[in-house]
């Protein structure tokens, strides 16, 4: 029975197309030797059958005698110093460069897996012995097992020998005084050779301008070495902050993250190849703060460390040169620090004018006028001394305000002359105080109205229609301007009336003056060089014209169309009561006869 079960095996193999379950699956050793025999029995050895030959050596060698390497397990009973923690550290770190190169592998092993699948089945089916592309496959199949094997073990090993560095941190004491002063001699070793290999290369650039190619193919070598020098440091470097960084961060230390940017920055600086080799080392420190500290402050310290960024490249755009004056570069933060300035320059000049303003009030003895001074002149003062401020704040040089000023006095000349004119004529009405808060003015028929407010370029003047007129400073210079309160507050005023003719002068004289004393009305009684008069000032076509004599002061003065109306309505109502006779206008047509000298004219025949 047994001997019928070979045969039928060996018919399987010798008439059936092997599959690549075959060459893959649990029975995939027996298949294995069973075509090497075949091999064996062949005559003669081409290079098709020295191939299958090695290919089913090494299936059988990786299936059956290869033996997987155990990853070293760290103990906690082992750690107990420094030395040994930093030894077991360094184990973990090697692990995981093996673990990188492992993944590597098995990248490359399932590529080829993947490739030769294909290329295995696109072989004739009809064959009894496999392609070398199937045995091909399979080899590759069978590494990938053993790698994903070790893949697994390793993952283990990394997982519990971090653990076993985790609970041995806290009774691990490290001599960071000893690391400290190694740490200070290899930072100066660090900075010399930094030096070493930046003149190398400016000693380089300088020959390939003076175009010595060979000297400069040599000095690169030289670079190269010194490059090699650099990292040598620079990896002793590392391995001296590292007791330094397990030491803050077995006390939770706040330091901590600093020593691990600078751990971070000296991989950074090291050749690619050697970066490459150091990336498992920060994955790990990486790992180590997350578990020391916990997400929240890892969080927390990636926040500020991303704002810190932020803040530096804002500071660095800020910075940049936008145009130069006079050789001078302007940045966008020159120009946000002058307008700052100046800001600040019209702030504090408004509230120096408003609490000028104030303060003065309380004193009976400073006039408006007085005030308008003060606070003008220290307004534009301030407004002064942060211009110059702003350009020094700009880097610009004051001493070449010269040529600015030449410069501005051309436009000036040409187009500026009017607002000069004006500050130059509010300067000289605000020392001159021929014009003061308050004051009545009178600049033409239709313009009339009180001082409100005095600037250097205007004046503004509110009428009695509560209008404010921006009237320009050289108006007041130039033009003549009636101030009706420049001294004295008191205004004659001439009320003119008139009555027929035929009336008794002195009759109209004594009913007005005499209406005027017994009214309410108020003028200037008290003043005997001021007393009111009827003065008859000529015999018109339709009448015989007075006007009326009469001083007023305060409001009575600066509303004269209403103190006006309240005097011509006395007047009239007097003239009335009086039975005096008010005028219109009359004309008279007197006709004469001029008959007789008209001359008749005959009509010609």
């Amino acid at each position: 029975m047994k001997s019928i079960f070979m045969l039928s095996l060996y018919a399987l193999f010798i008439f059936a197309a092997p599959s690549q379950n075959d060459l893959v699956g649990p029975n995939a050793l027996i298949n294995y030797e069973h075509y090497l025999a075949q091999l064996s029995e062949r005559k003669g050895e081409s290079a098709d059958t020295t191939l299958k030959r090695s290919l089913l050596y090494k299936l059988i060698n990786i299936t059956k005698y290869a033996k997987q390497q155990q990853p070293k397990l760290l103990k906690n009973s082992q750690i107990d110093d420094s030395e040994a923690y930093m030894e077991g550290f360094w184990t973990l770190i090697e692990q995981k460069k093996a673990l990188q190169r492992l993944h590597r592998s098995i990248r490359e092993t399932q590529q080829k897996v993947s490739y030769l699948k294909k290329a295995a089945e696109s072989r004739e089916s009809n064959t009894t012995f496999p392609s070398v592309e199937a045995l091909q496959y399979a080899f590759y199949y069978k590494t990938d097992e053993r790698l994903q094997k070790q893949l697994a073990r390793l993952n283990e090993a990394i997982h519990h020998n971090t653990n076993v560095l985790k609970e041995s941190l806290s009774h691990i004491d490290f001599d960071t005084v000893e690391n400290a002063k190694k740490s200070e001699a290899l930072k100066k070793r660090h900075h010399l050779a930094q030096m070493e290999l930046e003149n190398l290369k400016i000693e380089k650039e300088r020959l390939q301008l003076l175009g010595r190619e060979e000297r400069a193919a040599q000095m690169q070598k030289e670079i190269v070495r010194a490059k090699e020098r650099l990292d040598e440091i620079t990896e002793q470097l590392i391995e001296s902050e590292l007791p330094r960084y397990f030491q803050a961060l077995e006390k939770k230390d706040s330091n901590l993250f600093n020593i691990y940017e600078e751990i971070k920055k000296l991989v950074e600086s090291l050749s690619d190849e050697e970066r490459a080799a150091y990336t498992p080392l920060l994955q790990t420190l990486e790992t180590m703060n997350l578990q020391r500290l916990g997400k929240a402050k890892i969080l927390l310290h990636r926040t500020k460390e991303g704002l810190v960024m932020i803040e530096k490249d804002l500071w660095h755009k800020l910075q940049t040169p936008l145009f130069s004056i006079n050789e001078k570069p302007i940045s966008s933060w020159n120009l946000i620090v002058a307008l700052f300035i100046l800001v600040a320059g019209f702030t504090l000049a408004g509230l120096y004018r408003r609490y000028i303003r104030r303060i003065t009030h309380a004193f009976i003895n400073v006039t408006p006028s007085n005030q308008i001074i003060v606070s003008n002149l220290g307004y534009y003062l301030i407004l002064t001394v942060a211009f110059f401020i702003m350009l020094k704040s700009m880097g610009l040089d004051l001493s070449s305000l010269t040529l600015i000023a030449g410069a501005l006095s051309v436009g000036i000349g040409f187009g500026l002359q009017n607002i000069v004119a004006n500050f130059i004529s509010g300067i000289i009405l605000l020392f001159e105080k021929s014009i003061k808060i308050g004051d009545f003015l009178e600049i033409n028929d239709k313009l009339r109205g009180r001082v409100v407010d005095i600037h250097m370029r205007s004046i503004t003047i509110r009428t009695n229609d509560n209008i404010d007129i921006l009237v320009p400073n050289q108006t007041f210079i130039q033009n003549d301007v009636i101030n009706w309160t420049l001294s004295d507050s008191r205004r004659r005023m001439r009320i003119p009336f008139g009555v027929a003719y035929g009336t008794d002068i002195k009759k109209v004289k004594t009913a007005v003056l005499d209406a005027l004393s017994k009214s309410s009305l108020h003028y200037i009684r008290d003043d005997e060089t001021k007393q009111p008069m009827v003065v008859m000032i000529e015999m018109g076509s339709s009448s015989v014209n007075f006007e009326l004599f009469v001083w007023v002061e305060g409001d009575e003065t600066l509303k004269p169309l209403r103190t006006a109306d309240k005097f011509l309505v006395l007047i009239y109502n007097t003239l009335y009561e009086n039975g005096i006779e008010i005028p219109f206008p009359q004309l008279d047509l007197h006709v004469r006869d001029i008959k007789d000298r008209l001359e008749i004219v005959k009509p010609q025949e």
